[in-house]
């Protein structure tokens, strides 16, 4: 009797998956770069735009990237997983907001202007995931843009609320309780 693409261990994998898709966008937003050990094999390696290599590369990388800008809002939708035995191939589309302020550093992604702006981009995660030790993480990553949007800033007001209205980065943010769930003793130190 072979399984059906929905039986119930494949739709569980398929939540795993979906779960550390979500938390990879969470770690950057939030600037928890600690979680990106529960969503990367140790060994995994990624590609995206000219950054590639080790999984810790990137996030390195991405650091230096997105740490100033202001905001940074991913989402992610139309997961598609296709499984084969421990190992999974995902197509994830991604629509990301970034808050690019004045200052931003001139020789990076978003160059700074001397004046805020938005970017908003359109791209794919294609991912190889690998269930190890019954644990399902990315092997491999490559993202990839399909479109990207840089307009003035509008922000609507919203820069002027009170701070507690707001999403922070970090340990400042109200869902660190969430995020905890996925601290380890080595990362608690970090």
């Amino acid at each position: 009797m072979t399984s059906s693409a929905y039986d119930v261990a494949a739709l569980a994998a398929r939540q795993e998956i979906s779960d550390v898709i979500h938390r990879y966008c969470h770690a950057i937003d939030r600037r928890r770069w600690w979680l990106m050990e529960t969503v990367f094999h140790e060994d995994a390696t990624y590609k995206f735009t000219a950054i590639e290599g080790g999984w810790r590369h990137f996030v390195a990388e991405a650091r230096r990237l997105v740490d100033p800008l202001a905001v940074t809002h991913h989402q992610v939708s139309n997961i598609l997983v296709a499984l084969d035995g421990d190992v999974a191939h995902t197509e994830t589309y991604l629509t990301a907001y970034h808050l690019v302020p004045a200052d931003y550093p001139t020789d990076l992604a978003f160059p700074g202007t001397g004046q805020a702006y938005e970017v908003v981009t359109g791209g794919r995660y294609v991912d190889r995931f690998e269930r190890r030790n019954g644990v399902w993480k990315i092997a491999h990553r490559t993202g990839l843009f399909d479109w990207r949007r840089d307009q003035p800033l509008a922000d609507g007001g919203l820069s002027e609320a009170p701070a507690d209205w707001r999403g922070q980065h970090g340990d400042l943010d109200p869902f660190r309780s969430v995020a905890a769930r996925w601290r380890s003793p080595a990362a608690a130190e970090a």
